[in-house]
């Protein structure tokens, strides 16, 4: 059974993760430096998300923007995943290199600047589980 059982509760989880990492300096600041689009599609539920460090935020106090749900943006690297694959990647199981090698993601595009990035978000894997904790998904955080 897959962890998100609908595209509306994975996008509200996303949504207030996105939201934190896009204004934490740490993360945010690090990820503005790279200018990097990047559009993640999810299978099993589908969606889409999109990531803009490459643009200056509308908003003050953010280092990027995001769309979620479709967005006809250009993105300079595509990567699709399952949404479980996914789920597990933000709280630290999974190695998306690995997960390239061994297929779990298709990338498309400026992949080797996308991998660069790995070390910035690290510190997002604390942020993903608090916004599952304080939302009451609990029992969707893998130990």
């Amino acid at each position: 059974m897959p962890y998100y059982d609908s595209i509306e509760k994975m996008y509200k989880v996303y949504e207030e993760f996105l939201k934190r990492v896009v204004s934490d300096p740490s993360v945010g600041g690090k990820l503005a430096k790279s200018k990097v689009k990047i559009k993640f599609n999810y299978t099993d539920p589908d969606g889409t998300i999109f990531l803009n460090f490459a643009d200056p935020p509308e908003q003050e106090g953010m280092f990027g923007s995001y769309t979620i749900g479709e967005c006809d943006d250009e993105a300079d690297v595509t990567m699709t995943q399952s949404s479980d694959f996914s789920h597990r990647f933000w709280q630290g199981k999974e190695n998306a290199i690995t997960a390239l090698a061994m297929g779990k993601i298709k990338a498309s595009g400026a992949v080797q600047k996308a991998m660069g990035l790995v070390t910035a978000i690290r510190p997002t894997y604390r942020m993903y589980k608090a916004v599952l904790k304080e939302m009451g998904y609990e029992d969707m955080i893998i130990d």
